[in-house]
Formats: structure tokens, C-alpha cells, sequence
């Protein structure tokens, strides 16, 4: 495979930047399930992707790659609703020089099923976890009929001294999947400022000619902890790492730059021009050769480790989503950021719903009324998913006594929005108020009082939502 350059991921706000079509700017990273929803159709869930969208990214002139965020490769539970089709068919629309995912697991199997994490968490780096991560690759390769590779991952957790080294693991499980190493050099300088292995120890341990790709983010500091948090500019210290390290690596193909949507006005469009120039200067330090891709080992884990690394799913599982303290202050940081992402999907999918509820209650009750929820309903990986989850939850309260200015009919004109794009089905909302004078308050984030009441109907019907 040739060497493709300079690149970032793509998000619809950082469109504009593909279109001028930059010379400075010769890759594009899609994130497959970032077009997705979940859908119910049938009596089963499925995944459903915004064609047009894929299409359109397609269209873009920019080297293509796949960096997959919803299947990470290090975990023994597979997804319960097929995305194959789904990842087979962005594979055939952008033609990847190759694909990658997170060396991670997101869920967990339980006795009443599986359960979603709501965060990739790290695996146990164990030489039975090194057989069940190199099988995921080969087959996750295999099934896409394209070159994989994994990304060294962040990881909060206190080193166990029953581990192996970061380094060391990485550099396992390199070797018994033959797939390439993203080289996150944010994640690994969070992990040395969080007490794990620093980077010069892990890239000495690491086989330096499977090092396919780069990337590059910003952080922020957060209860004592440095966050992989894709917040802004590469903090100097990275970009002086990859600067000794790039020279070194014989078949770098790709440098990324990674900035979640939402953090993008802090910087604009030409603070992000302008990190992509700073890559372009280290994409300058590179020696010009072509990746190469190594032919896939067999693999194949034994029941017992499939066993041991399944323990260590559930046990931190249980720590980081139980009601007691945890031990290791990492998965306390766990916790939140669950929870955060768990708050941030709500607030996204029950928007004016929230508003009524912190309009009300304030951020105490809300946070009570959600930690009452999240007590009894595991995360779900699709915000809309989440939304119909903690809608139904909502209703029980209502019935159960819960007041709250206009509640009742907002949630159920939001949740019907949810039902008819999730389950295809229709609903009605009966209004008591006039609800364009409701919702324009709680557009502007105000929980209104003594609206004049209008009795009105209204009927939400799917292909009519959104």
C-alpha cells in the first residue's frame, strides 16, 4: 500500500475543509458508525446508515480510511445486532487502504444478556488477553477483506503487576495478529501524565515496522487525570514525540488529526487548517516507503482464556457501574465519563424534555432523577436508544406523581419523535398549550410559566419525524 499523508477525521462541521480540496489535506478517517442509528424492525434491532451521507463522503477527493468505534477488538462479547453488512458496505463506498479499531472492549455478557459499557474500556493485557485480540483482528480483517490494524489504546486504570507492560502488549499483540499499530501518541502521553509506562517505554517495546498510522488530539485535565478528550490543539509535547519518533518508523502511512465536532468553534475551521500544517511538517521527517502488510497468523484461543479475559470484563464492568467505591480511582474517573456521556446523549435527544427537567428540579433533582435511572437501565451505545430507554422511565415517574411544568406533553412530543424514527411507529400529542410559543422557550433554554392554554392535537407519523 503507497503512503497517503496528511489527514483528519471526518465530521459534517469540517466538511468545508474536505471540499477546498487542500493539497494539506489528502485524507479522510470516517468513523462508520458515526452514520449510523439503531432501528427496530420486525420485533429486531438492526443498524440503519445515512446513505446519502456515506455517498457524499465517498464523493470527497481525499485518500479514504475506516476507523471503526463501536466494535472494539479487544473484548470477548460480540455485538448482538449484526454490523457487518453495514461495515461491508462502507468498505465497497470508500475503499480503505485499510481499517482499524480500538484495542478495547465496550461490552459485557450477564445472565439477563449482554450489557453496553458506555465507554471503551481498556483490556486485561494478560498473554490469554494477547490470543483473544489477535483472533478478533485476523477475523475482523478477514470478514471486511481488508488490511487492520488497532489502536493503542488510553487507559486510566493503575497498573496491575499481573499485567504485562503497555509496550509489551501492544507489541503481543502485534505479533500474533500481524495487523498494523495505529500509534495514538495522545493516548500514550495521557497514559505516562496518569502513572502507566511512558511513551519512550512503550515504543521500545513495540515492533516499529507495523506502525501504519498515527494520531494526533487534544486533552484536557480532569479530576487529576489527563484526558484523551479530542478537545483542541496537540498539546506541544506530543508533536515534539512524534517528531523523534517518526523518522523511525519504516512504514508510517498516515498522520490524523482527531477533534470531536463540538470543540471545533473553540479553534475554527482555520485553527484546524492550522494543526494540519503542523503534521505536515512532521509527515516531512518520514522516510518515503510504502506500507507493507504482513500475511495474517492463525489464532485461535483456547475456552479458558476466553474465560480468564471475560472475568476481567465483568469484575471491571462491576466496578465502574456498581454503587460501591471502586478501589482503583481510575475506574471513579470510569464512572464519570459514563455517566457524562450518558447525560450528554439525553441532553441531544430529549432536549427540551431536559430543559423542563433542570428547569424544575435544578442540576441536584435532575441528577437524582438520573442516577435513579441509571441504577436500573445499562447504558445503550445510540443516543436515540438511550433517549426511548429513559422516556419510558420518565413516563413511570410521571404516572408515579413526578410534577413538572409541561413534562407530560413535551415528552411525549419527543418521544414520539424517538418511536416513529426507531420503531416506525405513530403517536399523538395533545397540547394544552400552544406548542411553538412552549418549545420556542425552551429553545432558549427557559422553563415558561402561565402560558394561555390552547387545546390542539397533533399526530407524529414515521417519514414525518426528525
Amino acid at each position: 500500500m503507497k503512503a497517503l499523508g496528511v489527514g483528519l477525521v471526518y465530521w459534517s462541521a469540517l466538511e468545508p475543509l474536505f471540499r477546498a480540496g487542500d493539497a494539506g489535506l489528502s485524507v479522510l478517517e470516517l468513523e462508520p458508525e458515526s452514520l449510523w442509528e439503531q432501528v427496530r424492525e420486525a420485533e429486531a434491532w438492526r443498524y440503519r446508515c445515512n446513505a446519502g451521507l456515506l455517498d457524499r463522503v465517498a464523493q470527497l477527493p481525499q485518500h479514504k480510511l475506516l476507523h471503526g468505534v463501536g466494535h472494539p477488538v479487544g473484548g470477548t462479547v460480540q455485538d448482538p445486532v449484526d454490523p457487518w453488512d453495514l461495515l461491508h458496505h462502507a468498505v465497497r463506498a470508500l475503499q480503505p487502504a485499510w481499517v482499524s479499531e480500538h484495542l478495547s472492549f465496550n461490552r459485557v455478557g450477564r445472565e439477563e444478556g449482554i450489557r453496553h459499557a458506555g465507554f471503551l474500556f481498556p483490556p486485561a493485557q494478560t498473554a490469554a488477553a494477547v490470543r483473544v485480540a489477535a483472533s478478533n483482528i485476523i477475523a475482523y480483517a478477514r470478514r471486511l477483506g481488508c488490511p487492520a490494524a488497532f489502536e493503542t489504546g488510553v487507559n486510566y486504570l493503575r497498573p496491575r503487576a499481573s499485567d504485562m507492560g503497555d509496550g509489551e502488549f501492544f507489541a503481543a499483540v502485534a505479533q500474533a495478529s500481524g495487523a498494523g499499530i495505529l500509534l495514538d501518541v495522545h493516548n500514550l502521553w495521557c497514559n505516562e501524565c496518569n502513572g502507566r509506562e511512558s511513551v519512550a517505554e512503550v515504543v521500545a517495546t513495540l515492533p516499529l515496522d507495523r506502525v501504519w498510522e498515527i494520531h494526533f488530539a487534544g486533552g484536557m485535565e480532569h479530576s487529576g487525570f489527563r484526558l484523551d478528550a479530542h478537545s483542541g490543539r496537540v498539546p506541544p509535547q506530543v508533536i515534539d514525540i512524534a517528531a523523534a519518533l517518526i523518522p523511525r518508523l519504516p512504514r508510517l502511512g498516515a498522520l490524523v488529526f482527531e477533534i470531536l465536532p463540538e470543540h471545533v468553534p473553540a479553534i475554527g475551521l482555520d485553527g484546524v487548517m492550522r494543526e494540519l500544517a503542523r503534521l505536515q511538517e512532521l509527515w516531512a521527517l518520514r522516510s518515503p516507503t510504502n506500507v507493507q502488510v504482513p500475511s495474517s497468523p492463525a489464532c485461535t484461543p483456547s475456552r479458558s482464556d476466553f474465560d480468564e479475559v471475560a472475568r476481567w470484563e465483568g469484575s471491571l464492568f462491576d466496578a465502574v457501574t456498581g454503587n460501591a467505591d471502586p478501589e482503583d480511582r481510575g475506574c471513579a474517573l470510569l464512572r464519570g465519563l459514563v455517566d457524562d456521556a450518558r447525560r450528554g446523549s439525553l441532553a441531544r435527544a430529549l432536549r427540551y424534555t431536559t430543559t423542563c427537567l433542570l428547569g424544575a428540579l435544578g442540576d441536584r433533582g435532575f441528577g437524582e432523577l438520573f442516577a435513579a435511572y441509571c441504577r436500573t437501565h445499562a447504558p445503550e451505545p445510540f443516543a436515540s436508544v438511550e433517549a426511548e430507554r429513559f422516556a419510558g422511565f420518565l413516563r413511570t415517574r410521571i404516572d408515579g406523581g413526578l410534577c413538572v411544568p409541561y413534562l407530560d406533553e413535551v415528552l411525549a412530543f419527543e418521544h414520539g419523535l424517538l418511536r416513529a424514527t426507531l420503531l416506525g411507529a405513530s403517536s399523538e400529542v395533545r397540547w394544552s398549550v400552544d406548542p411553538t410559543m412552549l418549545i420556542e422557550s425552551l429553545e432558549a433554554g427557559t422553563l415558561p410559566r402561565g402560558l394561555p392554554q390552547v387545546r390542539s392535537v397533533m399526530r407524529i407519523a414515521p417519514g414525518e419525524a426528525g
